[in-house]
């Protein structure tokens, strides 16, 4: 018996060693260990792979018409410098789209009528008023526009004076996992000008609403 024991021992020993040998993993497949030792899972943190530098206007308009104000919504989407700009900045310069959907006040018969319009717009303006967090923009914008009104429609060109206000973040941030760089705004508009519009629909025309800018955000 005591000459069996010695080899039982190394018997033990033996398949001990090769129980270790089997609990042996790839690193290059096997999540890296922190400093503590339980493995650590890398997660994509959440929100957009793929963003564009906008500035989003939404809000409500109104113009004078043959059969009185006519009330609507509007929205204009565009890529503006203020937008990606990592550095605060006071000059804004951008191009987009823009649209508008109104109705006209209801008649005796109970009928009223819509007009819609909508178009691209180049745009350029310059903070009035700036502090760490927050700036005021006094901007010009020109704009193509095409209008349908009143069983009609029209193609012509506007212009547009507007005042905004808006709160801010700006910055930039690179690491492996992608690129975010410029502002995050959200701030409140008001606007007024000009629009050559179909037959019926009288120039002038004046709204105010919400404007909102993203940064620009890549991640791949």
């Amino acid at each position: 018996m005591l000459k069996i024991a010695p080899a039982l021992c190394l018997t033990l020993i033996t398949l001990t060693a090769i129980d270790a040998s089997a609990e042996v993993r790839d690193h290059r497949t096997d999540p890296s260990p922190s400093a503590s030792g339980p493995a650590v899972t890398y997660r994509r943190r959440p929100g957009p792979r793929f963003m564009l530098p906008l500035k989003i206007d939404i809000g409500a308009n109104t113009a004078d018409t043959k059969d009185g104000f006519a009330r609507g919504v509007q929205m204009a989407v565009g890529v503006h410098w203020a937008s990606l700009s990592p550095n605060p900045t006071r000059l804004d310069v951008g191009i987009g789209v823009f649209g508008s959907l109104m109705s006209t006040p209801v008649d005796a018969m109970g009928d009223s009528h819509g007009i819609a319009y909508g178009g691209a717009y180049l745009e350029a303006g310059y903070a009035i008023a700036a502090g760490t967090w927050w700036r005021s923009f006094a901007t010009a914008r020109g704009e193509y526009i095409g209008s349908a009104a009143f069983d009609e429609s029209h193609a012509g060109i506007g212009g547009t004076g507007r005042l905004s206000i808006e709160l801010y973040k700006s910055g930039v941030g690179i690491e492996p996992r992608g690129l975010f760089l410029g502002s995050y705004a959200l701030g409140l508009y008001i606007e007024a000008g000009a629009r050559d519009m179909t037959d019926g629909v009288n120039a002038f025309h004046a709204g105010g609403g919400i404007t909102i800018r993203t940064p620009f955000v890549f991640s791949p």
